[in-house]
């Protein structure tokens, strides 16, 4: 009772302090910026989808860089026709049919006890090998074509490439031919003696782009027609 009114402790809370304006106009400027910002770049997604995409071009190779890279996709392509082959021959029904005969006669005439298993499992792997190695012998000479495809291969047909930047992707050899079959610099049948793309750009339309390319160039030097040469590089060998 003796202390003064006014020194006495409140029994009401004070209101809490209100931000700053200065912070508040800060975060608002910040958050606009950031709104901004965002619709720039979805203005520039629906103006050019395809912004920082390399340029996808079909031309005839005319520096030595380019026919160099484009020689050496075709020599790829023939060289990876050996595995399709393998897999080919591997995988086919009637020689897997005379491989599991082969093994069903080892193992009739070899397991007669427990005690024969290991000569059986011996001669399975054995047998195995021998398969593998016929495989390899066959599809060997695919190897021997990818190793001739070289600028003396090439001679004056023309190469058609196409690139994505600055990667070769597609090329095509195009050569002229008489109605005789005989090889010419111009005029007379467009002759493909070879054709391919990199594996992970198949199946999208650079192989047609390639053809349609040929076909317009065979027209513009007065060729007749196109056609596949009896042995194009991704011909399979006899």
């Amino acid at each position: 009772m003796s202390t003064p009114p006014s020194l006495r402790g409140s029994t009401t809370s004070l209101p809490l302090p209100s931000p700053s304006p200065l912070a508040r106009n800060s975060t608002d400027d910040l958050q606009e910026l950031k709104d901004i910002e965002q619709e720039e770049r979805q203005d520039e997604a629906r103006i050019d989808p395809l912004a920082g995409v390399p340029e996808l071009v079909t031309f005839v190779a005319e520096y030595e860089l380019d026919r160099y890279d484009g020689l050496k996709l075709v020599a790829d392509s023939v060289a990876q026709q050996r595995q399709v082959a393998s897999r080919a021959l591997i995988s086919h029904p009637v020689n897997l049919a005379v491989f599991v005969a082969v093994l069903a006669a080892a193992v009739s005439q070899l397991y007669k006890t427990p005690a024969d298993l290991p000569l059986v499992l011996t001669t399975f792997g054995g047998l195995s090998m021998v398969g593998l190695v016929a495989v390899r012998y066959l599809t060997g000479r695919y190897i021997f074509l990818a190793e001739s495809i070289n600028w003396e291969w090439l001679g004056d047909d023309t190469l058609l490439i196409t690139k994505f930047g600055d990667q070769v992707i597609g090329a095509l050899v195009l050569a002229w031919v008489s109605a005789e079959g005989k090889r010419r610099r111009k005029g007379g049948r467009g002759s493909i003696r070879a054709w391919t793309v990199k594996l992970k750009y198949r199946g999208k339309g650079v192989g047609t782009a390639l053809l349609e390319e040929a076909a317009k160039l065979t027209g513009e030097r007065g060729g007749e027609c196109i056609e596949f040469a009896e042995d194009h590089a991704r011909r399979i060998p006899p």
